[in-house]
């Protein structure tokens, strides 16, 4: 709470300087700030704001704009004093209410100059509220430019180029950008989003499916190290886990110079209310280094747990395991495939129910039965062998881009439906069904049409590879959080079942994935799995007694060494 006395002492500030050059000196003098208002009319928003001080509006924590505690911001500037880094300049991107800045004028004793910027008024007055504060309890020494504007814009000021130049490797970015992604600031209609540079150069139809999406801490966090590394110093931002892993995978891609990089792990739940796995990402650079990150607990930085990044030009989750494991990283002699992607499942997901066929909408649904097939979602596959659903989806095409005005012509019941519900089916958000022909579905092709599958949900923290069998003389479909191989041989299919299952394989991937990431396991992962080379390490002996001991009593099936070398040739 900010005390009346306080309050009081700024209003005589502001009442006893008419001329807006001689308040902003002192203030200067006060606070360092350099211009602390641009305009007479700032002048009087001031005076309001502190007439009606009230907490900070609730609005921007839809935003991801979670302001920073005091505490914390104590804290890690006093873990950056400890390692000895002794900051001349820090930069501040999102500098909200300004508690990095405190925080930073009580622990950085070399600190010359602090460059802010923030887009939020009521954050600006906040911050320069606080300094005020700060001013009464302390002298200030530090030249503060402050700028009220997106960062995703921004042009660095001629005078703190200048100031660059004098104190060229004593840098400190510092902060918490925001916690959002690019699509979700986006629905909100926010201003505050970059341009569509796609950042990270995805491609395609990738792009228009998800993996153009990033986070904006990401996208700030990059951008920084970008503009500053020909300089030298150190970044250190609060951000999610999800992000630090990104910026360390894409770190050879963006040609970014890091060294030294740390993930300080945090509770963001304690601190911010909210369910995310969070850490301060710290990082020297100006200069390149070894390209690995090192994770530890914030309140015991020099208790490493484990370290992941680049080894060998692979990329791993926990460094230490993937080198007992590394030989099985490579090539997967199959292809995985994911899941149909329809967008429209009240309309395409039918159910039966006491003989009948209800949509999503619990319409009562009589179509032609050719085009629907059983139909599994990531739930499902929690079962190690499925040979049943009581869920059907409208299979609309064979393959990408097929014409789909035929359906009309032989299956006019079913085409009618979908006429009935075009609502829900033309006006899909996803840019990927724009001139497509109409009813069209993603995730289809000859392979979808294969009799034996073994797929696992992309959502699970735990590896579990399910073989799905025919659902009434039909191929089942999986919906496009799962990923799945594709066979026409059962014997095919009932081997590979058996490796992807073995311990040695879940720990495998347990070197790969990221278990705080939204979908764990993906293409990209599973692509690197070498069957084969996990079917050479063990003898048949040890591949029929895992089968015994661990997946014969969900399928009995008999076999012998002899189709175990068939399946390896």
């Amino acid at each position: 709470m900010i005390a009346d006395e306080f309050l009081e002492k700024v209003r005589r500030i502001l009442a006893n300087h008419e001329d807006i050059n001689e308040l902003n000196e002192n203030l200067k003098q006060k606070t360092g700030l350099l211009e602390f208002f641009t305009s007479s009319n700032d002048i009087e928003e001031f005076k309001g704001f502190i007439t009606n001080l009230k907490p900070l509006s609730e609005k921007t924590k839809d935003l991801g704009d979670f302001q920073t505690p005091n505490h914390l911001t104590n804290k890690i500037c006093a873990h950056l004093n400890n390692t000895g880094f002794e900051p001349n300049i820090i930069i501040e991107p999102t500098c909200g209410t300004g508690t990095f800045v405190m925080s930073a004028l009580n622990y950085f004793p070399a600190l010359k100059y602090i460059y802010c910027i923030e887009l939020q008024r009521e954050y600006e007055w906040f911050f320069k509220l606080q300094l005020l504060r700060q001013s009464f309890e302390q002298e200030i020494n530090v030249n503060i430019e402050f700028h009220r504007d997106n960062i995703f814009t921004h042009r660095f000021s001629d005078r703190f180029n200048q100031i660059l130049e004098k104190f060229p490797r004593k840098i400190l970015i510092l902060g918490n950008p925001p916690w959002i992604t690019s699509t979700e600031l986006s629905i909100l209609d926010s201003d505050n989003v970059p341009s569509k540079s796609n950042i990270k150069g995805v491609r395609g139809i990738e792009a228009l499916t998800g993996k153009g999406n990033f986070d904006i801490a990401e996208y700030i966090i990059i951008q920084m190290i970008q503009h500053f590394q020909k300089k030298q110093g150190k970044i250190a931002m609060l951000c999610k886990t999800s992000v630090i892993k990104n910026i360390v995978k894409d770190m050879r891609k963006l040609n970014l110079k890091l060294n030294n990089i740390e993930s300080l792990i945090i509770d963001a739940k304690r601190e911010f209310n909210i369910n995310a796995e969070a850490a301060l990402f710290t990082a020297n650079f100006g200069m390149n280094g070894e390209k690995f990150c090192t994770i530890s607990p914030l309140n015991l930085p020099n208790h490493p747990t484990k370290k992941f990044g680049w080894i060998n030009d692979k990329f791993a989750s926990n460094i230490e395991l993937y080198e007992k494991y590394k030989h099985f990283d490579g090539h997967c002699p199959f292809i995985w495939r994911q899941g149909v992607k329809h967008d429209a499942a009240k309309v395409m997901v039918l159910t039966s129910s006491n003989k009948m066929m209800l949509n999503g909408l619990q319409e009562e649904v009589d179509v032609e039965n050719n085009l629907l097939y059983p139909f599994l979602k990531s739930s499902d596959l929690k079962a190690p062998v499925i040979r049943n659903t009581d869920r059907k989806l409208i299979v609309t095409q064979r393959k990408l881009n097929e014409e789909t005005d035929c359906i009309a012509a032989e299956y006019p019941r079913l085409w009618n439906y979908l006429l009935s519900h075009a609502e829900y089916l033309d006006n899909r958000k996803s840019a990927i069904y724009k001139k497509r022909p109409r009813f069209s579905i993603f995730g289809i092709g000859d392979y979808a049409f294969k009799p034996y599958k073994v797929a696992i949900s992309g959502f699970y923290k735990a590896p579990n590879f399910s073989l799905v069998f025919p659902i009434n003389d039909k191929p089942a479909m999986l919906d496009d959080t799962c990923y799945y191989l594709f066979f026409d041989n059962f014997q095919d299919a009932f081997f590979t079942w058996i490796l992807l299952n073995m311990d040695f394989t879940k720990e495998f991937l347990s070197a790969l994935v990221f278990l705080d990431s939204k979908r764990p396991y993906t293409k990209d992962i599973l692509m690197r799995i070498q069957i084969f080379k996990i079917a050479e390490s063990l003898t048949y002996e040890t591949l029929n007694n895992f089968y015994q001991e661990h997946l014969a009593g969900y399928l009995e099936h008999n076999f012998n060494e002899t189709d175990f070398i068939s399946y390896l040739h």
